[in-house]
Formats: C-alpha cells, sequence, structure tokens
C-alpha cells in the first residue's frame, strides 16, 4: 500500500451558490439540517455510533449564516410507521449495518424511503446503506458462484432501488461455505468482515480515486484518499449516476492481488467439542474482483439526493500494513481474528470525518458544505 500525501483542500468553489431552500432560511441566519439516523442492534458495528459522533451538533459557518446538523435515532417501526416526513428530517442516514438482513421482505418500510428521498429528502449510506439503496446484487454466476448463498438472497429481497446501481458483494459466512456449500471460498470478499470481527482488525484501507468535479470533492488537491473497506460492494451503474470514487486498480486479494493484503480461505472443522468455532487448513486465496470498480455513487432520485460509498468514509484509517495470518493448535475466529495487522501507521481519528460530513449537506440540498478537515 502507498504512502498518502498530505490532502490540501481549497474551501472556494464555483458551486457556493445559495439554493432555494437556503434561501427560505435565510433571514434566521440559522440553518439546522434534520438528520434521521437508522438504528442498529448489531453491538460489533459501530458504523452507527460513529455517525452520530460525525454529525450530531457539528456547526460551519460561510457569509454570516450557520449550519448545524442535528440527529436523531430512528427504528425500522418508526420508518414505516411514517415518521420520515419532510417537516421532521432533511436526510436519511443508514450506516455500515446488516439491516438487509433484517427488513427483506418489509414494502411498507422501504416504500416509505422511497417516498421521502422522491418529495425531496436526502439519503446517505455507507456499505449496507449502500446495499439497500441499489437495485440489488450482481448474479451469483456473473461473480463467478453456482448459486447465491441465504444471505445475498435477503440482500437482494431487500433492495430499496433508489439508485440505478449493481451490487458488486459476495456474502457468506465461514461455517456455511465449508458445510453446506463444501467450499470455503465461496465466502468471497466477505472474508474480510468474518476472519476478523474487531473494529481494529477487520477490512482494508484503500488509496481510492476520486472525483474532484462533484461539489463533495470539489477543491481537494490530490486525487486519491484513503478510505477504509470492510468487504463492502462495487456500485456498477446502470442509469444515470455520478461516480464519486473508485477502488484502487489492484485487487486487494488473489488474481492481481495485493501481496500485503492477500488472505487465504479458512475451513471450518468443527469436530472438536472443546474449541467449536476453530478454523483450519489455509487452502485457496480468496479472490476480490473490486479493482477499478466504483466505490461511490450520487444521483438524483425525484426531488432527493442520495450519496453511497460502497466502502467506510466513517471509518478510522492507516496508512501501510500487511495482513499476517497463522495457523496455530487454536483458531478462534470470534476471540482474536483469523489475521492480524503488522506494520501499519494509524491515522487521526477524524481522517476522513469531512468526506462523511460534505456528503450529508450536498444531499440535504445545502450548496456551501462543510469545510475540508
Amino acid at each position: 500500500m502507498g504512502i498518502l500525501f498530505i490532502l490540501v483542500c481549497n474551501v472556494t468553489s464555483p458551486f457556493s451558490f445559495t439554493s432555494q431552500k437556503e434561501i427560505n432560511h435565510i433571514t434566521k441566519n440559522h440553518i439546522i439540517i434534520k438528520i434521521a439516523l437508522l438504528d442498529s442492534l448489531i453491538p460489533s458495528f459501530t458504523s452507527p455510533t460513529e455517525m452520530e459522533e460525525i454529525l450530531n451538533k457539528y456547526s460551519w459557518e460561510f457569509d454570516g449564516i450557520s449550519y448545524e446538523f442535528k440527529t436523531q435515532w430512528v427504528t425500522d417501526f418508526e420508518i414505516a410507521s411514517g415518521i420520515l416526513r419532510k417537516e421532521n428530517f432533511d436526510v436519511l442516514v443508514i450506516p455500515g449495518i446488516g439491516k438487509e438482513f433484517r427488513r427483506p421482505m418489509d414494502d411498507k418500510w422501504k416504500k416509505e424511503i422511497r417516498n421521502f428521498v422522491a418529495n425531496g429528502g436526502g439519503y446517505f449510506g455507507t456499505c449496507g446503506g449502500a446495499n439497500l439503496a441499489s437495485l440489488g446484487l450482481i448474479d451469483a454466476k456473473q461473480r463467478g458462484w453456482k448459486k447465491e448463498t441465504i444471505w445475498e438472497y435477503f440482500m437482494n429481497k431487500s433492495a430499496i432501488g433508489i439508485v440505478p446501481v449493481k451490487a458488486y458483494q459476495d456474502m457468506g459466512d465461514p461455517i456455511a461455505c465449508s458445510i453446506i456449500y463444501k467450499n470455503p471460498s465461496r465466502i468471497g470478499q466477505s472474508a474480510y468482515i468474518w476472519y476478523n470481527l474487531s473494529i481494529e482488525g477487520c477490512g482494508v484501507c484503500q488509496h481510492c480515486r476520486i472525483n474532484k468535479n462533484h461539489p463533495i470533492f470539489y477543491g481537494c488537491e490530490n486525487d486519491t484518499r484513503i478510505i477504509r473497506w470492510v468487504g463492502g460492494p462495487a456500485l456498477l451503474p446502470v442509469g444515470n449516476v455520478t461516480i464519486l470514487a473508485w477502488y484502487p486498480s489492484q485487487n486487494i486479494s488473489g488474481l492481481n492481488g495485493n501481496e500485503s493484503t492477500s488472505i487465504h480461505a479458512w475451513r471450518y472443522v468443527g469436530q472438536d467439542f472443546n474449541h467449536p468455532l476453530d478454523f483450519w487448513d489455509m487452502d485457496d486465496i480468496i479472490k476480490t474482483h473490486l479493482a477499478g470498480k466504483p466505490a461511490a455513487i450520487a444521483c438524483n432520485y425525484g426531488k432527493g439526493r442520495v450519496v453511497i460509498f460502497g466502502n467506510h468514509p466513517e471509518h478510522p484509517v492507516w496508512k501501510g500494513g500487511r495482513i499476517v495470518e497463522e495457523d496455530t493448535n487454536k483458531n478462534h475466529m470470534l476471540l482474536k481474528g483469523l489475521f492480524r495487522w503488522e506494520d501499519r501507521k494509524m491515522m487521526p481519528f477524524s481522517y476522513n470525518w469531512w468526506i462523511v460530513r460534505r456528503s450529508v449537506a450536498w444531499v440535504a440540498g445545502i450548496e456551501r458544505l462543510p469545510p475540508f478537515g
């Protein structure tokens, strides 16, 4: 992984004009952007709490007008019951959580989100939130598999369809891949989620090329940004969208893979009663197929704006580093992970917070976006 030069950004932008939404509030000199933040009942997922920390009560000023984010947690039931109204919220944020596995058949829930955005609301999602906004997954056979996993079935059923992209993502759990599908490699890119479930270890930090012609990135001096990827999708356009960022040209693992981030498929045996969650026998190298594909998308849906990232700009990142695998007599996936990192340099915790803030402001219809950094 290369070295990222310090990013220097300008605050001036040809996109800095007053929108109609701002004109409606300009006499108040203080604009509040109300954000509905979808909750999570999955303790190991840090994305929701990170989103709240990044967004809630953050404020900035431009030409004597102050802007402030205010977040409110909302539940699936509240969304299905109609809480998403323009008088209540400006933006819905669905972070990188497993919601696509929880409400696959709830048409009312999906309809409420579609209507909210179509009527002028904003939508910002990362990883799982990107999958939900898409048209569903690329067919399993097009990704090199005989059939979809049950996880992928639910992901397809959950798609809301507000962004004309198909998501390129493999998803399976390591036990089912070994026992049911008889192929530990079937886990695909989701190995980078399952094989180390800690926020300190899961995923890979990548230098992603960014689109500096879009307001969110306009004014950035460098062409790339380090963004954390944790097994999420590439986003393949099938309609009118703007690509905001691309995955690097080198794969994470497998063919044309980065040697420092490649990992093996681990086989679950389950024969040791004393260690029922042990994994053994590193066989094939995991193959990923994201190289050069779009990582982030912006588009309109009806009167509303949408931004989705297949990766995680809300997560902390690092420079350098290499993955180390150890096949010992006790390989506990859930306790210590099946791989760990060495020789990496952690970046400031807030390194990419401006990406989240500018994305949320843009989908809210605010043209005078938060500053970089």
